[in-house]
């Protein structure tokens, strides 16, 4: 089963999900299994 989760909650998100996928302006820019999910890749495209 798949299930779309979009939220802004990492801890959530890691504790839920096992892929994640990243979009900047509805291009998707980074994907992967969510311990690929690096703090470069956060600081970068999820952080304001």
């Amino acid at each position: 089963m798949t299930v779309l989760v979009v939220e802004q909650k990492l801890p959530f998100v890691r504790r839920v999900c096992d892929r994640f996928c990243i979009m900047d302006k509805g291009r998707v820019v980074s994907t992967g299994a969510m311990p690929e999910l690096t703090d470069d890749l956060v600081r970068n495209f999820l952080s304001v």
